[in-house]
């Protein structure tokens, strides 16, 4: 069914210092970075759907983060209403990904069945998961499933015409990524299935990671979906504000 193409926002909402060592997997000069934080807006006039929510303010000075601005201050400085938005994608769980549900008292989360499977399990706990994890950021999403505002995908699910979910893993069990029907052709949002530009360009897992070889499949399942690398839009990058088109401080379109 033909559908108008959508117009895919980055709004940054924070930023922080890191290395290269914590971004490439198998670095060990810790040259000094930087990443940034962003939630993604697509809309074509009809349908509006937000990927990620991002972390709350008390979080994110909890963990040293950069605070720039509630990402839905971002979002209405595109017009984008949070209580009337209807579809959130949730890519993971991660705490910079799940963290201000409490924004869209009106919206469907859409998240993978293996994702809540592995975080409500046996090894959510151990150190090399737990660290990136809210624990009150899942238990709210356990509620919002028993609230029946949950909708889970097992693989690939449109959620709307033109925006569809895909099944990676890699960065953890149940990273999604977002295919978006662009004027240019399909788009990618990897979130974090591509923290940086370079990940994906050169085959560089990001050091946070679930399953190293899913991580290596997911380049090639974005490549695949992609249009064109350029069409293809990393999850921290601060190259994104520089690549895409400014719309406003910290926003920018593809």
């Amino acid at each position: 069914m033909a559908h108008t193409p959508y117009r895919i926002y980055a709004v940054r909402y924070a930023h922080r210092q890191c290395t290269s060592s914590e971004c490439f997997y198998g670095d060990y000069h810790a040259s000094p970075m930087a990443m940034d934080y962003f939630v993604w807006a697509l809309t074509n006039g009809t349908e509006t759907v937000v990927v990620d929510l991002g972390f709350t303010e008390a979080v994110g000075t909890r963990r040293g983060r950069q605070f720039l601005r509630c990402p839905g201050k971002g979002l209405a400085e595109l017009g984008i209403d949070c209580t009337a938005v209807q579809h959130v994608i949730l890519t993971h769980f991660h705490y910079d990904h799940v963290g201000n549900y409490a924004l869209f008292p009106n919206a469907t989360f859409y998240v993978q069945d293996s994702e809540m499977a592995f975080y409500t399990g046996r090894y959510a706990s151990q150190g090399a998961f737990r660290h990136s994890i809210e624990v009150d950021d899942v238990c709210a999403l356990v509620r919002l499933n028993y609230e029946r505002r949950l909708a889970f995908v097992d693989g690939s699910r449109e959620i709307v015409p033109g925006i569809a979910v895909h099944h990676v893993g890699g960065h953890t069990a149940g990273m999604q990524i977002v295919t978006v029907a662009h004027a240019r052709g399909q788009a990618v949002v990897a979130s974090d299935a591509s923290h940086y530009y370079r990940n994906f360009s050169e085959h560089i897992p990001f050091n946070t990671l679930h399953d190293l070889p899913r991580m290596y499949a997911a380049f090639a399942k974005i490549r695949e979906l992609a249009s064109s690398e350029d069409l293809v839009l990393p999850g921290h990058d601060p190259l994104v504000l520089e690549r895409l088109q400014k719309v406003g401080d910290g926003i920018v379109e593809l």
